[in-house]
Parts: C-alpha cells; sequence; structure tokens
C-alpha cells in the first residue's frame, strides 16, 4: 500500500484489507522464497518504505525458537505461511516471546485452521472499526462499545491495539506532512 495517501484515502485502503483464509493458502509445498512472497504481498498494508517484513533469516529464527514447525526437506506448507502471516502481524505490537504464547493458546483452544481464520476475522474487524470512523469525517472521533466474547478477548484486543498503533502513526505522519509544508497562502492543508 502506498504510504503517501492522505489519511482519509489511507483509511478507505485499510477498511478494505482482507487477509487470506486457511482454505485459500496454498495446497503446494513452497520453497522459503516463496513463503516470503506470499506474506510480503499479504500484508503490504504494513509495509513501511523497502523494508522487507519477514525475511529468510527471520524465518529460521521462528524456527529455531520453536515459533513454528521446522520445514520438511526446506519446504514449507500451508501451516508455516499461516504461522509466517500471523507472527509478522504481531510482532508490530508484542515481543517475540509472548507471539510464542500466544499462538500457542489459540491453537490449543481452536485447533490450527480455526485460530488462523479467527486472527484473520479478528483483525480485519478491528481495522474496520479503527479506521470506519476517520472515513465518516464526523465529529468528534467516536469509539464504539463493542462486546467481546470472553474467550476472543485477547485476540480482539491485540488485533485493536494494532489498528490504533497504524492509525496513531498515519495521523502523526500526516500532521507533520501539514505542518512543514511551505505556506504558499491558498488556505490550510487538509488531511
Amino acid at each position: 500500500m502506498e504510504k503517501n495517501l492522505d489519511l482519509y484515502e489511507y483509511s478507505k485502503a485499510m477498511s478494505e484489507v482482507k487477509l487470506i483464509r486457511w482454505k485459500d493458502l496454498p495446497q503446494i509445498p513452497l520453497y522459503c522464497d516463496q513463503l516470503l512472497q506470499i506474506v510480503n504481498a499479504q500484508l503490504s498494508f504494513l509495509q513501511v518504505d523497502d523494508e522487507m517484513l519477514i525475511t529468510k533469516s527471520m524465518v529460521n529464527n521462528y524456527v529455531k525458537l520453536a515459533m513454528m514447525p521446522k520445514p520438511e526437506k526446506k519446504k514449507y506448507e500451508k501451516l508455516h505461511l499461516a504461522y509466517a502471516i500471523v507472527i509478522t502481524i504481531l510482532k508490530q505490537v508484542l515481543p517475540i516471546t509472548k507471539i510464542k504464547d500466544g499462538i500457542q493458546l489459540q491453537v490449543i483452544l481452536q485447533g490450527n485452521e480455526r485460530a488462523y481464520d479467527a486472527f484473520c476475522e479478528a483483525l480485519e474487524e478491528s481495522i474496520r472499526m479503527v479506521f470506519s470512523h476517520v472515513l465518516d469525517k464526523g465529529e468528534p472521533y467516536i469509539i464504539e462499545e463493542r462486546k467481546i466474547e470472553h474467550d476472543k478477548l485477547a485476540l480482539s484486543s491485540i488485533t485493536t491495539a494494532l489498528s490504533n498503533m497504524l492509525l496513531t502513526e498515519k495521523i502523526i505522519e500526516t500532521k507533520i506532512k501539514r505542518f512543514n509544508k511551505p505556506d504558499t497562502g491558498e488556505g490550510e492543508a487538509h488531511e
């Protein structure tokens, strides 16, 4: 996603974020480069400049730390891809040790497939809830009350934290650009 978008356009793009679901993950084994390509493409909304969100050495470290299963004969399955996507997202707001524990908890509660899809759903819902109010352009910004089942509280909390972090970063970036623009005398710059 292009990061030079104004706050409204960025919010619109973020509100349309959709992650690949378990059933749509590739059925064939992948080499690490293919895994990296898919993860980076899926998570382009997190990308800052040309920085890679995940690299081969990161994947190797996740395997060494037992955060994701070892590949079989240097081939990665859909389970590896799901882990790589979730870890890459969560490392934006949590330390690696907490990520490992959180993933293990969700897998115990729901199994791999359901835990992955539930994470995707929670992230998409959180992003929509946080960014939709920017699209309304209403004053004041209203944070709606949200009912969350107890067993989904951690998942909802972390995805909302990430969504709020992304919104905060964009607001700061937008305001800095606005205040750093030279005065052209043509009126006030808008977000």
